[in-house]
């Protein structure tokens, strides 16, 4: 089982933006592409010389329709992918992996970011409601998160499609114990941040409701 080297603060597009700086002289190209790219907030990456092309299933504004079931439809070759909290959404999560492994060269890098299900509250939450945090009838129906990425389970994934996890991380931060009353649960809450906290410090890939890979590619798919 792999372990996380770090339990970082840092958001998912914090760790992406941090990763690509830190990578930016090795990557094979400077082309960048942001999948899922939402509100197309990473569109910043170009502040660090980076080529950036977005795309998503239903673009909001300049991204390129991609579903990923289906082969890529550019013919760029990027240095880097972002893949920020896309794959739990992705009914075939093996088949959107190798289309995007298809298009990396060697030495390519992807940056994957997803909900945490070994987070010390999602564990808690098995314990009293028998499924993980982010993965509930609610995030079902309402986020449609079809798939559970535990990290050795999506690590196994991407080694098939030749990536290799160089780089694993939990991000949004420990959990931290209520410090003042809100209301008449406090108690109740307190007794389970103590819990999280407990867990936390047993065992550092529950620290944090996300967590991150850094992946290069070694080989084609």
């Amino acid at each position: 089982m792999i372990r996380p080297s770090a339990n970082l603060d840092s958001s998912s597009y914090e760790f992406a933006y941090d990763s690509l700086r830190a990578l930016a002289a090795e990557l094979p190209s400077k082309v960048v592409f942001d999948i899922g790219a939402g509100d197309e907030r990473m569109r910043r990456v170009e502040e660090l010389g980076f080529e950036w092309h977005g795309f998503d299933l239903k673009p909001r504004k300049e991204a390129t329709p991609w579903d990923l079931n289906d082969p890529c439809p550019s013919n760029l070759t990027p240095g880097a992918v972002m893949l920020l909290d896309v794959i739990e959404h992705c009914l075939n999560p093996g088949v959107a992996l190798r289309n995007i492994a298809a298009v990396l060269p060697a030495g390519a890098r992807i940056v994957v970011t997803v909900p945490n299900p070994g987070w010390s509250r999602s564990r808690i939450d098995v314990l009293l409601k028998g499924v993980p945090s982010c993965f509930t009838q609610s995030d079902l129906d309402d986020n449609h998160h079809v798939f559970t990425p535990w990290p050795h389970i999506l690590e196994k994934m991407l080694r098939d499609v030749g990536l290799v996890v160089e780089k694993y991380v939990t991000l949004d931060g420990r959990t931290r114990v209520f410090r003042r009353p809100l209301s008449i649960t406090y108690p109740i809450r307190c007794l389970a941040s103590l819990a999280t906290v407990a867990i936390e410090a047993a065992d550092p890939s529950s620290c944090g409701m996300s967590f991150g890979f850094v992946a290069r590619k070694i080989a084609p798919a």
